[in-house]
């Protein structure tokens, strides 16, 4: 089980937020945490179709079944004292998302791939408190997650974890088998529109993280071609996965606009949602 979660799971120091930014530690935690979770809801998608994993469902679903779910498995991660405030972090970006006023172009349609941005919310709320319902039962009144829900939601977590093991144990490739491709790390550069542009990709290359996430997926599976993670501008905060070309990309923009976010998230605030 190690092989899959250490794949895209050993982010934890990676500094995607700026010190000549001022921020907060919460506010920093959840930039960190969501920029973690976009990556690995990708990587996701990257495994779904070069492994061609079976899915039920739809795909999107899955990918972020095995991105958030993977950071529940690392005993690594849940021994850290802020671990549940990650996870509530993720969760309530999708909140913030479900709730923020839209232009009739971003909003999520019923006939989306995507679930809405209020289902979001709930699923990894619910898997969230699923995990440990004796030690997070606060979740449920921090995240409003009805009970209705929430009787099921040890059930759906322990589904999940039986999902991710029975792909890990199915798809590792052998150690004996040749590392016959690999995951190539390329960094484009920062936008101008991003004051802080430089520091942060200077911040993000000297961590080396990406390369050891590219390093882990390249070693722990037989990928049957050459791909490549690349950190570039979009124009818009954005991040995918391209099926046809191999290539995963996560935009700065989106960090800009975690960034963002973190300012209206008030639990984040208490001081100034208490006024």
């Amino acid at each position: 089980m190690r092989a899959l979660i250490a794949l895209i799971f050993l982010m934890p120091a990676l500094a995607f937020a700026s010190p000549a930014q001022t921020m907060t530690p919460q506010e920093l935690r959840f930039v960190t945490a969501n920029a973690e979770f976009t990556l690995f809801h990708e990587m996701g998608h990257l495994l779904i179709n070069e492994l061609r994993l079976p899915v039920l469902g739809r795909e999107e679903d899955a990918a972020d079944q095995l991105g958030f779910m993977g950071l529940f498995l690392i005993d690594e991660r849940q021994r850290e004292a802020d671990f549940p405030e990650r996870m509530l972090d993720i969760a309530d970006y999708w909140r913030v998302e479900w709730q923020r006023p839209k232009r009739p172009d971003e909003e999520i349609r019923e006939w989306d791939s995507h679930a809405l941005d209020a289902q979001r919310f709930y699923n990894i709320a619910c898997l969230a408190y699923g995990s440990d319902p004796v030690r997070l039962e606060w979740m449920i009144q921090a995240t409003g997650l009805p009970d209705e829900r929430a009787f099921f939601c040890p059930d759906e977590y322990q589904q999940a974890r039986h999902a991710v093991n029975w792909f890990q144990e199915h798809f590792r490739r052998p150690p004996e088998e040749p590392v016959r491709h690999r995951i190539q790390v390329v960094y484009d550069p920062p936008p101008p529109s991003l004051d802080d542009g430089e520091e942060l990709l200077a911040r993000v290359r000297a961590s080396g993280e990406l390369e050891k996430v590219a390093e882990k997926a390249s070693t722990s599976f037989p990928l049957p071609r050459d791909l490549t993670l690349r950190l570039t501008s979009c124009g818009a905060p954005d991040a995918w996965y391209n099926r046809i070309s191999g290539e995963l990309t996560l935009c700065y923009e989106r960090i800009a606009y975690f960034r963002e976010l973190a300012a209206r998230v008030p639990r984040l605030h208490p001081a100034a949602s208490s006024r």
